[in-house]
């Protein structure tokens, strides 16, 4: 096959059935998506140790077939940078680096967040895929932004995850100010080293209208976003009839 899905836990993926993508791709999960998708997934991946020890304690006992998990050591080396230019495209007022105040008991600091140095389990099974070499990449519920989107003109910071508030998910009211910015800048790196791959975004329309951020990042010829009813229309045999949006 030559089409790669990778399903991330954002809450907007809940709107589609995608149990509807066995048999039309490889199939890539993150984390606690074998929790009520046991047998949906061709791998899983997982890069946070506790909620890997979990996965992998699921898949001793349960030995599935045809199943294969990602853990924190199986990950490239690559660190999203190497071998491509260090660039700062002028459009984009944070990329490689996120600099915030943090607030501590000695008083205010700046903290620093270097995006080559960071590893999440939605970018790292984008980055698997790529380097296995499937010539379609089509990814979904990486939402990006917080909760509940539509309800709001400006971008959410509400948690966002299928699973929050359950076990190795940490309960937060609000989603990590850089995270946005980091998910972006390690997507976008992963079109670049990959030209000859295309890569397809997925979302609930609000969570591309209203992500001011996207038309930045996702500047490169080989990315396309669309919503997912053009996911349904993929998935139905009518890939060539789908108008991607124009950020």
């Amino acid at each position: 096959m030559d089409t790669a899905f990778i399903i991330g836990n954002g809450e907007s993926r809940k709107i589609f059935p995608i149990d509807n993508l066995k048999g039309q791709g490889t199939i890539y999960g993150c984390n606690a998506i074998y929790r009520d998708h046991p047998l949906l997934c061709d791998h899983i991946v997982s890069v946070n140790p506790p909620m890997y020890e979990e996965v992998m304690d699921w898949y001793n006992k349960t030995k599935p077939d045809g199943v294969k998990v990602h853990g924190p050591d199986d990950i490239s080396d690559w660190n999203y940078a190497d071998d491509l230019p260090d660039e700062h495209p002028k459009h984009l007022k944070i990329y490689k680096v996120w600099r915030g105040a943090a607030k501590l008991k000695w008083g205010n600091k700046i903290k620093t967040h270097d995006f080559t140095e960071n590893r999440g389990s939605g970018c790292s099974a984008i980055l698997l895929a790529a380097e296995a070499g499937y010539k379609h990449i089509v990814f979904f519920g990486f939402d990006i932004l917080g909760a509940r989107q539509w309800e709001m003109d400006e971008p959410s910071r509400i948690q966002n995850n299928c699973y929050k508030e359950t076990v190795n998910y940490p309960q937060r009211e609000s989603m990590k100010a850089y995270m946005k910015y980091e998910w972006l800048y390690q997507i976008r790196q992963t079109t670049l080293k990959f030209p000859d791959t295309n890569f397809y975004f997925i979302n609930r329309r609000e969570y591309i209208e209203r992500n001011h951020f996207l038309r930045g990042y996702f500047d490169q010829p080989n990315i396309k976003v669309g919503i997912y009813a053009d996911l349904q229309r993929w998935v139905s045999g009518q890939r060539d009839d789908i108008r991607w949006r124009r950020l």
